[in-house]
């Protein structure tokens, strides 16, 4: 699962938003967002002031170094924006910058959906406290709900802000790290709220496109280049397996009545157990990795299951819309533009089309 990135807006007018809320609960939430941003954007420093200081690492100093290339790079070469986005650094002294509570009624894998000015309706709430996030997904078990924290390395404020290259994104391999800076300035070229599946597809396809560029033009060794296609081959066929059982224990609760509590109990346990099953098998023929064991030895439910696909599921589509552009990343974006206009049947067919052999 790609737990890098929370898509979160925080605006000027924050402020004027807390005003026409009621309930506490919401006033909470969106205080701590606003808050937590804050904190992090007080702190921004120039990133070259970083490198030259003499009590940064060798390391820190090299990565950075690497995000300053990459940023070039997709300003001139991939047309992406040039913002000031990813000319500064904060270290925040802590493993995650936000941390993302998920939750599904007991019996479903559909997550609850929560809505947002600007972004739109994503299937989590993104906490810069980890004991705030424990607090929300203990209340919603109390409720009944199935829920997950997942920590996240980085957030995109979407080009409202100037958003900083932060100590938790620095722990990628080179060509990972470019990637990530290629991600997420897509995501501020073309953004459609309330379509994670569109924004994320498009932007992984900039991603892996623009590394297919980038590892040519920095004539990036081609072991390098072949262990980071072989990290996103592995990651696409867990997600597709992942995918797979999670349409299956839909199915499962679907085919049984809301009353049968034994039965939809059942249901869930042989469905993350066949899970569990079939990836220990692709694991031991060599076809898993040590961040996907480390997620399956953890108790899985229903919430566990929900933050999958939505970075591949039009993928496809995308990079045939790349190939119909003739690498031309200007009319590309032109493109994507327009499929972000239509309303969202119109732009689903549309994908779809893009989608066909």
């Amino acid at each position: 699962m790609n737990k890098r990135t929370l898509k979160l807006v925080t605006l000027v007018s924050s402020s004027l938003l807390l005003l026409s809320l009621t309930a506490c609960e919401s006033v909470k939430f969106y205080s701590q967002a606003a808050q937590g941003h804050s904190q992090i954007m007080l702190q921004r420093q120039p990133i070259q002031h970083v490198i030259n200081a003499p009590e940064t690492t060798i390391t820190t100093r090299n990565k950075l170094a690497t995000v300053q290339a990459a940023r070039d790079f997709a300003i001139n070469h991939l047309k992406l924006p040039n913002n000031g986005s990813y000319t500064q650094y904060v270290d925040i002294k802590r493993p995650y910058v936000v941390w993302n509570v998920v939750a599904t009624k007991a019996h479903s894998t559909k997550p609850i959906q929560h809505c947002f000015p600007i972004a739109g309706c994503v299937s989590y709430r993104g906490y810069f406290s980890q004991q705030a996030a424990h607090a929300y997904a203990n209340q919603l078990k109390a409720q009944g709900y199935d829920t997950i924290i997942s920590g996240a390395a980085a957030y995109s404020t979407l080009g409202w802000f100037s958003d900083p290259v932060l100590n938790t994104m620095l722990r990628r391999s080179d060509l990972a790290l470019a990637g990530l800076i290629f991600h997420e300035l897509a995501h501020q070229q073309v953004y459609q709220a309330g379509d994670t599946a569109f924004n994320e597809s498009f932007a992984t396809a900039v991603e892996q496109a623009g590394i297919d560029a980038w590892a040519k033009h920095q004539q990036h060794s081609p072991d390098a280049l072949q262990q980071y296609r072989q990290a996103k081959k592995i990651n696409a066929n867990v997600v597709a397996l992942i995918l797979k059982h999670r349409q299956q224990l839909e199915q499962s609760y679907q085919a049984l009545l809301p009353t049968d509590l034994v039965g939809l109990e059942n249901a869930k346990k042989e469905g993350i157990a066949a899970l569990q099953q079939e990836y220990k098998a692709m694991s031991l023929a060599g076809k898993g990795s040590k961040g996907y064991d480390r997620w399956f030895a953890q108790p899985l439910n229903n919430a566990s299951l929900v933050l999958f696909g939505d970075y591949h599921g039009w993928l496809g589509a995308f990079e045939n819309l790349l190939a119909q552009s003739q690498g031309d990343w200007s009319r590309f974006y032109e493109k994507v533009e327009a499929l972000a206009k239509l309303d969202k049947k119109a732009r689903t067919r549309a994908l779809q089309n893009l989608q066909a052999p």
